[in-house]
């Protein structure tokens, strides 16, 4: 399947999933509200693991590759991470800065694979990569002077450190996915990544919770069915990053993945009739053009 569709597909299902996490977050604590991405996730992917492998030798297969171990558990962490100190962001008044520069990823991600894999894009899809981020930005703030204004404040420091994580956490994640040489589909190089990442985070974070929000387990189980359709999609978005990653160079993907803001932003304004401001134009025809670039000169 072309690496197009499946992360359009990735970032359609992501925004259903963000939606819904909206609605969990109200009943539970941010972090619980994290947590639903990857624990409610893991039943699914569990079951789809051993259902299509149908051989428990293939963990220890995968157990046996070193890098894919160091790639796996890195991107977890860093995955982790990047949770945390968005979640810190939110305390600031002015986090929408934060969050914004969080953009930054893409930009971050073709420095960090150029580092550790040595992937190098032309300087025209480096362009467009760059002119979409900016426009992702755009359409984010809504408030170019408010931006100006918070440009050297400590949210700009946070958010972007927040998309280095992400950024880190994305070429890790294809880095492991690639590391596995010893299967030859692509799928199941992305499943047997998502796999073990969502395991591994979902223990962690399991420790996490009990050590700190025990008492969010009752809340959750009370919300169990949403949750599940969280984690469903979680499930589905992830495992179609993971397969995009495995198709071409993640700094593509995710700079295409950005889309999900439009899905969101249409959907808003479908639905709840928000009026059309001229900044959201200017910041949808940039990423647009940056985008068209970056696609016809990859």
């Amino acid at each position: 399947m072309n690496w197009i569709v499946v992360t359009v597909i990735a970032a359609f299902v992501q925004n259903l999933r963000f939606t819904l996490q909206k609605n969990i977050n109200k009943k539970v604590s941010t972090f619980a509200s994290s947590y639903v991405r990857f624990a409610f996730a893991c039943p699914f992917a569990i079951a789809l693991f051993f259902i299509y492998f149908q051989d428990t030798t293939i963990i220890a297969q995968a157990l046996s590759n070193d890098k894919f171990i160091i790639y796996f558990i890195s991107a977890s962490i860093s995955q982790i991470i990047f949770t945390f100190i968005m979640l810190y962001l939110f305390q600031f008044s002015n986090f929408i800065i934060g969050t914004s520069l969080s953009k930054t990823e893409v930009i971050q991600i073709v420095a960090l694979e150029l580092v550790l894999f040595g992937d190098t894009l032309s300087f025209l899809a480096t362009t467009g990569v760059i002119i979409s981020t900016i426009g992702i930005i755009i359409f984010s703030v809504k408030n170019l002077n408010l931006f100006i204004k918070n440009l050297f404040s400590k949210t700009t420091i946070i958010g972007i450190i927040t998309g280095f994580f992400l950024g880190l956490s994305v070429v890790l994640y294809r880095g492991a996915t690639l590391s596995l040489t010893e299967f030859d589909s692509k799928f199941e190089k992305a499943l047997c990544t998502l796999f073990f990442g969502v395991t591994f985070q979902t223990m962690l974070m399991t420790i996490y919770i009990c050590l700190f929000e025990r008492g969010e387990f009752k809340k959750l189980y009370e919300h169990r069915y949403q949750c599940l359709t969280a984690g469903f999609c979680s499930f589905v978005g992830t495992l179609s990053w993971f397969y995009a990653f495995s198709l071409i160079q993640s700094s593509f993907v995710r700079a295409l993945g950005q889309i999900e803001l439009l899905f969101s932003y249409f959907s808003s304004t479908l639905f709840f009739k928000e009026k059309v401001k001229l900044i959201e134009i200017i910041g949808i025809l940039i990423f647009v053009t940056g985008v068209t670039i970056m696609l016809v000169f990859k």
